[in-house]
């Protein structure tokens, strides 16, 4: 099920959102994300890489190289290249910048560019080395893809996959330009990383990796999208655990009534009106993007296809994709409960009810729209390659403890 004309507005909406200094907005000024999130960003970088589009990715880098905070860590959102930002310490973004510096420079084969961001790379290695917890060999967050404390603080899956990722791409820019024992320190510690996460964070009883780990060693076994991330980010292959996770998710998290994927259970950990914007029974196109990308790489085409007979029914008529829709009575009571709106909050609702961006399904209503990383999805699953990055991680992972 292929849509050439969404892919060309996919990356249009992508390229619309860089502004003349790099930064890569997460949606336009007057909606609900008017600011740079390196997370978002990086991710339509890389979409933005699958077509060519290097020196706009190259200019994004050349942003972040701008704002990157002392000991090289990059916090969670950025206002217009400025150094006002939120919360610090979301320890999956920086090894996303990693990645992406090295995506960038492996498909454009540009070495004054990795030269360029070299200092940057390596400040932001030793930064993602320096946050894993001695004891645990684990990262440890107090927010994560999900920006809540209650639900993530702890051992959390999607960062620790970044960091695996990140460590492994910054080895491998290490190599490029001569730092073998740079090159082959990082490896290390990534192939440590990932051994502990399969150790700690893979559950035999499930079959599938848990979303967090608290530092009790209580584990948390509410289905989360997330639970994904070694999978997204290829550094873990077992298509039987990549299979269960997929049904365990489909179970518990696909909506019966719209259809597409909610990210968890609504208010089984997180029960903060205030904080759970847009209303109860949300779907969530790029997490169902996520999970139609597995089913791609399963060769589970009633999977796939179920996502994206979604995907296409919660389009706006400028084929513009939303962060996520919820039925019109959800939202109303989250309004309803809602205790204190922010400005940023306020350019979401007034976009709501001014029915600005009206999607095709009916009684639904969306939320931040459009919002580049949905777009960066669907290029990356129309466009993008699957990383082997596991082929390399596994080589040297006692075999007592592969799955």
């Amino acid at each position: 099920m292929h849509n050439n004309a969404l892919l060309e507005k996919s990356l249009a909406v992508i390229k619309d959102l860089q502004a003349e200094d790099g930064g890569i907005a997460a949606t336009p000024r007057n909606d609900a994300y008017p600011y740079v999130y390196p997370r978002d960003a990086v991710i339509m970088t890389t979409a933005l890489n699958t077509v060519g589009e290097y020196e706009r990715s190259k200019k994004f880098y050349r942003f972040l190289k701008g704002v990157v905070r002392p000991r090289g860590e990059f916090y969670q959102r950025y206002n217009e290249g400025m150094p006002y930002v939120s919360n610090e310490h979301e320890l999956d973004v920086t090894p996303l910048v990693l990645s992406g510096v090295y995506d960038t420079y492996r498909k454009s084969g540009d070495r004054s560019f990795l030269e360029a961001m070299w200092g940057m790379v390596e400040e932001c290695a030793y930064f993602t080395q320096s946050v894993i917890d001695v004891d645990a060999g684990l990262v440890f967050t107090t927010n994560s893809i999900h920006e809540n404390r209650k639900l993530e603080e702890g051992f959390e899956i999607w960062v620790n996959s970044a960091a695996v990722k990140g460590l492994l791409d910054a080895s491998r820019m290490a190599g490029a330009l001569g730092h073998d024992d740079l090159k082959d320190a990082w490896q290390s510690s990534s192939r440590r990383l990932l051994a502990r996460m399969i150790d700690r964070l893979y559950d035999e009883e499930q079959g599938a990796f848990i979303k967090v780990m608290r530092r009790s060693g209580e584990k948390v076994m509410a289905p989360d999208m997330a639970q994904l991330a070694p999978f997204y980010f290829g550094i873990y292959r077992d298509d039987g655990a990549l299979a269960r996770t997929l049904e365990h998710l489909r179970a518990a998290l696909w909506n019966k009534s719209v259809g597409g994927f909610m990210r968890f259970r609504d208010f089984e950990i997180v029960d903060d009106w205030h904080w759970y914007t847009g209303g109860t029974a949300a779907s969530w196109p790029f997490f169902t993007l996520w999970a139609a990308r597995s089913y791609r790489d399963l060769g589970n085409r009633e999977g796939e296809d179920a996502c994206l007979v979604f995907l296409d029914s919660v389009l706006t008529d400028d084929l513009y994709i939303p962060e996520k829709v919820a039925p019109l009575d959800g939202y109303n009571k989250w309004k309803a409960n809602e205790l204190k709106f922010g400005d940023r909050t306020m350019n979401g609702v007034r976009k709501i009810e001014s029915n600005a961006h009206k999607i095709r399904a009916p009684g639904y209503v969306c939320w931040a729209c459009p919002l580049g990383w949905a777009h960066a999805e669907y290029v990356l699953l129309e466009k993008g390659e699957r990383s082997r990055d596991y082929e390399v991680l596994q080589e040297g992972i006692p075999s007592v403890i592969k799955k």
